[in-house]
């Protein structure tokens, strides 16, 4: 082999999975320390004074959030499916092709981007000013939104580079571009939301206009690894001049059901967070800094979710079909001791974690339960979503969606109930993270152990 040529086969083996893992863990960990530390500038934050203004603000960053969120994973749902098709020919040993595929994928990608950014200015206000009760609330979401649209294509071709270094098992250069997105985040939250220097006081635009730059720097990062490290030499990436109209097709074929199921989850997600904000405030701004807890601690399970898709897919073009099963029980494993290890310490001490993130006591005091509940629930998150990530790298992306079908329909009955018609206290709303993840786990479980993903492969 020669020096700068890159092995595309993967093996079963847990130093395997941790040597792909860890750097997309490290990737993913950063920039969710970035949100943590968005929400401590913004819980500190107190324009003109005012806690009340905060406690708003808060709110609207949770519930626009959310919504760019969702436009963010109806992108990752693209990215998954070009990943899954990447990774089965690395485990082919089809360089020609897996280059094909990525340059279509660039192209397809800046596509949907553009058409998510014309959906955000249409129909956001009209969420927004529907179902918010607060006025001030909706308003700035509003505000927030139509800046933080403009970072779609950024965030999306960012993911699409990430997925190709990860279909060739070298998820290490997936640190860089995220260590370069946080720093950028992180310092130009803390310029444009308080005002430092020359820059202007901003406040929750700030933090909008600090998340784009900090994805422009991303994109920068990522494909000038894409293009100048040697490792990559092998693969003639051609943009405009590799146009296959019948490839992106077959993408969007294969990625719909994938664009789908997460618009679905996260959108059924911005439904929980509208729910909440009808119970108050204080509710809003602290299930505003519970979704960074969940970010914080599920950190190792996205990381191995994306793993397990990759492994799966590769260890499928290899015709490796009876390593599949061992090889998801073994990311569920690991998943799990991470995802229990980092979350033990906010379970002990959700005081001492709450107090970090804001300095109202009324908060803290009301919001301890309610954390514990949110930890509980990412260690069943941690293990669904590696089933669910390991169907998707059997290639039968519509199963998962039918499966988030299933899933969603449980958890908008729970909700709907819980928050919108009973108004439970907060720690019930929350266990809503129960009926969605366990729902999920028991389909994909019974779908993987039945063993007909097999006979669509042969």
């Amino acid at each position: 082999m020669q020096q700068n040529e890159i092995s595309l086969k993967v093996s079963n083996t847990y130093a395997n999975i941790l040597k792909i893992a860890f750097p997309i863990g490290i990737a993913i960990l950063i920039p969710q320390l970035s949100i943590l530390t968005n929400t401590l500038f913004l819980g500190n934050y107190r324009p003109g004074g005012d806690l009340a203004q905060t406690e708003i603000l808060l709110a609207a960053s949770g519930v626009a959030g959310i919504f760019y969120l969702t436009m963010v994973m109806i992108g990752y749902g693209l990215v998954s499916g070009v990943l899954m098709l990447m990774s089965r020919k690395a485990g082919e040993d089809d360089k020609l092709g897996l280059a094909h595929i990525f340059s279509n994928g660039f192209l397809l990608s800046i596509g949907v981007s553009f058409f998510m950014i014309a959906i955000s200015f249409i129909f956001a206000p009209l969420l927004f000013k529907t179902f918010i009760h607060n006025p001030k609330v909706a308003d700035a979401a509003i505000s927030f939104i139509s800046i933080r649209s403009w970072g779609l294509p950024f965030i999306i071709i960012s993911q699409l580079a990430n997925s190709f270094f990860l279909a060739l098992s070298q998820s290490k250069f997936i640190m860089f571009g995220s260590a370069a997105q946080t720093i950028v985040n992180v310092l130009f939250d803390y310029l444009l939301i308080f005002g430092i220097c020359i820059f202007p006081e901003l406040g929750l635009e700030g933090t909008a206009i600090a998340s784009i730059l900090s994805e422009i720097a991303y994109v920068i990062v990522c494909y000038g690894i894409l293009h100048k490290n040697t490792n990559f030499t092998l693969f003639p990436i051609r943009y405009v001049r590799s146009i296959d109209t019948a490839l992106m097709k077959n993408m969007l074929w294969k990625s719909s059901p994938l664009m789908m199921q997460y618009f679905l989850s996260i959108g059924a997600w911005e439904v929980f967070f509208i729910y909440v904000e009808h119970l108050g405030k204080s509710e809003s701004a602290l299930s505003q800094i519970y979704r960074s807890v969940f970010g914080l601690v599920g950190v190792a399970a996205w990381a191995l979710g994306s793993t397990c898709n990759s492994m799966v897919s590769n260890i499928i073009g290899q015709r490796e079909l009876n390593e599949v099963i061992p090889l998801i029980k073994k990311i569920a494993f690991l998943s799990f001791s991470f995802s229990f290890i980092v979350g033990m310490p906010i379970l002990f001490y959700p005081n001492f974690f709450l107090s970090l993130l804001t300095t109202d006591q009324h908060l803290v005091e009301t919001g301890i339960s309610s954390l514990r509940i949110v930890v509980l629930a990412t260690w069943m998150l941690s293990i669904s979503t590696i089933f669910f990530n390991g169907v998707v790298g059997t290639g039968n992306t519509r199963i998962n969606m039918y499966f988030e079908f299933i899933a969603i329909f449980f958890y908008l009955i729970y909700i709907t109930i819980v928050i919108e018609y009973l108004r439970l206290p907060l720690a019930y709303a929350w266990l809503s993270e129960f009926v969605y993840w366990s729902s999920l786990f028991t389909l994909c479980y019974i779908y993987l152990y039945k063993g007909k993903w097999k006979s669509s492969l042969q």
